[in-house]
């Protein structure tokens, strides 16, 4: 009966003519489908690092600092504070927006001696705070003098005026399953006594 209705010829070029069809119309759904799906996730990303990242130095912020470090409470490690010495001398003789390239310029150096593995933070204003995963406080001393000595030798330029910073340093250990909190009070008492001793200075006790 169906070959009354439909020949055999015509029903077979009709499957064919079908089946070109149906593959035309799909494969530009589908190519607009997974560009939607890709374009949403890199917003998705993108809105994350916005939310995860400080605006002007593009390293973390405090907020994700802490969760991260929360999430992870069995992770051990140093933690560092670091603070620009008398930031507010380079903001009163240069201005804030000078002041603002200091601050990104001291974040970078921060960032390339640090493993990717590490967190570094903008804590507030001028001062930072770096999580050093499964570091000892020998390493943190080291890693810390490398970062005070990098700062102090590479000056940040700012409208064609070289603009020489130092910067202070306190370390502590975190103990696994301690909580962070702990550790970052810690080292800003051991930056405070950095600051005392005259400042560009690193106190992490029990490093020596």
């Amino acid at each position: 009966l169906n070959n009354l209705i439909f020949p055999k010829e015509i029903l077979d070029q009709t499957l064919i003519g079908t089946a070109k069809i149906v593959f035309i119309i799909t494969i530009p759904v589908a190519y607009f489908i997974g560009a939607k799906v890709r374009q949403n996730t890199l917003l998705s990303d993108e809105l994350k690092r916005l939310v995860n990242r400080n605006r002007l130095t593009d390293v973390a912020t405090r907020d994700f600092f802490f969760s991260k470090l929360n999430d992870k409470t069995e992770t051990y490690g140093v933690s560092l504070m670091v603070d620009i010495d008398h930031f507010k001398v380079v903001n009163d003789t240069y201005g804030h927006l000078a002041g603002d390239i200091v601050i990104r310029h001291v974040a970078q150096i921060l960032q390339v001696n640090c493993r990717p593995l590490d967190i570094v933070c903008r804590f507030g204003g001028e001062e930072f705070v770096i999580f050093l995963h499964y570091a000892s406080l020998e390493d943190g001393h080291r890693i810390a003098e490398r970062i005070r000595a990098q700062v102090q030798a590479e000056p940040a330029f700012a409208a064609g005026v070289e603009i020489s910073v130092t910067v202070s340093i306190g370390g502590s250990l975190k103990d696994a399953a301690a909580h962070i909190e702990g550790s970052v009070k810690r080292a800003d008492e051991a930056l405070y006594r950095a600051k005392a001793l005259g400042r560009n200075q690193i106190v992490v006790p029990a490093a020596a």
